[in-house]
């Protein structure tokens, strides 16, 4: 017996068949068809024509008249936009404005803009408490560059309310962005209030082999610069005490929470020794709760970073502290204009080797000038703005091939996130920043 093959199956089929699906298909349209009629639906109903001036009309001639200058008058104006556009067109290559152009401009230049308030989803908070709720252990990430800009005693307040077994400890990452001397004075003011672990986490691409010291002190200036991981034994160790104090049977289940673009993901992944979440320069990539399984003593839940807003928080502040995209800001010169305000002017212009301006706009220029940034043979202030903020965030090495961190006067950078606050607390902080980097 002869085997039928298991593939598909011809697409041809006998006349007899095809010929009877076609009467089939006219059968049921001629039906339909009926069927409308009698419901009274006989298609689109026609347009009605307009009838035009009848001719009885006893000034049809003069109607007919001032209805045709009508029409060319209409033209006529189309005509005119177009030629006026080609000639605005023509103006802005050539980098002039005309006179509507001017007054427009100074009317954007006099209107002050409101500067909008960040805030986070609504969603990011249901996962933060997703995290306390569910955590024996509180991990809050500072910025070493900032730390108290990027410490949320609110946050601290909630694991508080969430249970008294619940622990909380501060890590400053982020130590190779900072001279040394100023993360052992954060360290030993820290430590007073929270155990605080420094952490440098792995720079080099994530692998089972990725590098990690044991050492528990600060380690020198070659190995901040190296891409290895600092502080992971110190802080695996102080989970591991925890675990014997409450002697866990189960695994440990840590939460690692902070402001955006702390490094909390880069954190579980020098931990984890392997990219076992997504990283990225950008700030929110997490936005959902993710559990990582450690090993069998730790679970680590890595949560979306929260930023709970305070009355003198915007948008240029949050982007000097990283927490927003550079490229999604619409107005990139009010963080510039924060900087300018803090950093010496003699600073910038030896970093970026530059001669000597006198506002915003003239210093962006001269950037622009010295990073190439421009736009069709213009220079791109926008562009060079980003940059400037992108050198503030990450440290990167300038056109003179000078390090940044090495020239940013990290007590005005302090006293640039607390002068607006008012009260005590806002006194307290200043005079905490002061002492500390008074013997800097």
């Amino acid at each position: 017996m002869v085997k039928r093959s298991k593939k598909s199956k011809s697409k041809r089929i006998p006349l007899r068949k095809k010929h009877k699906i076609i009467k089939k298909v006219k059968e049921h349209h001629k039906k339909q068809k009926k069927e409308a009629k009698k419901l009274g639906h006989k298609g689109k109903p026609k347009a009605e024509k307009d009838p035009g001036i009848p001719n009885a009309w006893p000034f049809k001639e003069q109607e007919l008249a001032a209805l045709e200058a009508r029409r060319a008058r209409a033209l006529e104006e189309i005509e005119l936009k177009k030629a006026a556009k080609k000639e605005r067109a023509a103006k802005r290559k050539l980098g002039l404005l005309d006179e509507d152009d001017e007054e427009f401009a100074k009317k954007v230049i006099e209107k002050p803009k409101k500067q909008k308030v960040l805030r986070p989803p609504a969603r990011f908070y249901t996962e933060l408490m997703k995290v306390i709720e569910a955590s024996d252990v509180i991990i809050q990430v500072l910025d070493a560059r900032d730390p108290l800009g990027t410490r949320c005693v609110e946050l601290e307040r909630l694991v508080q309310k969430a249970g008294p077994l619940k622990r909380v400890v501060l890590l400053l990452n982020k130590i190779d962005l900072v001279p040394r001397e100023a993360v052992e004075k954060w360290l030993k003011y820290f430590r007073e209030e929270l155990p605080t672990v420094a952490f440098k986490c792995n720079l080099e691409p994530q692998k089972k082999s990725a590098g990690r010291k044991t050492r528990k002190d600060i380690q020198n200036d070659d190995l901040l610069q190296s891409s290895n991981c600092l502080g992971a034994e110190t802080l695996l160790q102080l989970l591991r005490n925890y675990s014997k104090y409450q002697k866990m049977k189960t695994a440990l289940t840590v939460g690692v929470v902070g402001f955006p673009n702390v490094g909390k993901s880069s954190i579980i992944n020098s931990l984890k020794r392997t990219k076992a979440v997504s990283v990225q320069a950008t700030p929110c990539i997490t936005k959902v709760m993710q559990e990582i399984e450690l090993d069998k003593h730790f679970k680590l839940l890595d949560c979306p970073g929260i930023f709970i807003s305070t009355s003198e928080d915007n948008v240029a502040s949050a982007a000097l502290r990283d927490f927003t995209n550079v490229h999604e800001l619409s107005d990139s010169t009010a963080p510039v204009k924060e900087i300018l305000r803090v950093c010496p002017a003699e600073k910038l212009m030896l970093i970026y080797k530059i001669s000597k301006f006198s506002d915003v706009d003239g210093f962006l220029k001269n950037v622009a000038t010295v990073l190439g940034k421009s736009k069709k043979g213009v220079l791109d202030i926008t562009a060079a703005a980003r940059a400037v903020i992108q050198h503030w965030n990450n440290g990167m090495k300038g056109p003179s091939n000078l390090v940044l961190k090495d020239f940013w006067d990290f007590y005005s950078f302090q006293m640039f996130r607390l002068y607006k606050l008012q009260g005590t607390t806002a006194r307290a902080r200043i005079g905490i920043t002061k002492e500390i980097f008074s013997s800097l």
